[in-house]
């Protein structure tokens, strides 16, 4: 299994701890969303202790015994911390916000009207951006392994959907705050990050007449935590069996 890696470089350390999360996923987007609590959190000693393992989407192996026994849809990512396993990428990154609660940057809201409106704008990412861009992707993904060419019909039905979505995102930030839930940095931009920057790569253009969203992407897709996500070798962590 490979180690994640929590801090700098001259900074690294090999943990050994009997504890060890373990986070079974692949390369691709969603497996992001919940390491990146992690490095936001800047968790150091042996309690950091984390390691990858690759389900290999591309050899089937969602569909093994061994790995449908911790995810029973065969989705990834999944995480293992003790005796606790947990699946859905976004309940692991709630997860790993409130058990590092305190330290690094704050996720989760310090007061009952931040937390909701938080909430509010995660929620919204898996009702309303994620339903558009899941799609989308989903349909490069088919094509880059060669499943079959891809759908346009389901991608113009998806860039639909995006569009009303980016608008509203545009509006909201158009009003003044840095970040969705306001000046602070949270798991609700944490949620849409790794998606927009897919977005950002594949469909620029959807940034060109929107330039309070595109100065928030910028901001969420280049900070150090998740450029870290992005530098973690799922191709030489150890399969699982």
């Amino acid at each position: 299994m490979m180690m994640i890696r929590l801090a700098g470089k001259s900074e690294m350390h090999t943990y050994r701890s009997a504890m060890v999360m373990i986070v079974y996923g692949d390369i691709g987007l969603n497996p992001y969303r919940p390491i990146q609590p992690l490095f936001e959190a800047q968790v150091r000693g042996s309690d950091a202790g984390s390691k990858l393992v690759t389900v290999s989407l591309k050899a089937g192996h969602f569909l093994l015994p061994s790995y449908k026994a911790k995810q029973p849809f065969g989705l990834i990512p999944c995480l293992e911390d003790a005796d606790l396993t947990v699946f859905e990428s976004r309940a692991i990154a709630r997860y790993l916000a409130e058990k590092y609660e305190g330290q690094g940057t704050p996720l989760l809201g310090k007061t009952l009207k931040e937390r909701a409106i938080i909430n509010q704008w995660a929620d919204s990412e898996a009702q309303n951006f994620q339903p558009a861009t899941g799609p989308m992707v989903r349909e490069a993904f088919v094509a880059a392994f060669g499943i079959r060419p891809v759908d346009e019909e389901v991608v113009a039905a998806g860039m639909k959907k995006l569009d009303q979505v980016l608008d509203v995102c545009e509006a909201h930030l158009a009003k003044g705050t840095k970040y969705l839930a306001g000046d602070d940095f949270s798991l609700a931009d944490l949620f849409h990050t790794v998606y927009m920057n897919w977005m950002k790569s594949a469909r620029p253009e959807l940034l060109e007449k929107r330039p309070h969203l595109s100065a928030w992407i910028h901001d969420i897709t280049t900070r150090p935590a998740f450029l870290r996500c992005l530098q973690l070798d799922w191709e030489n962590a150890s399969p699982i069996q």
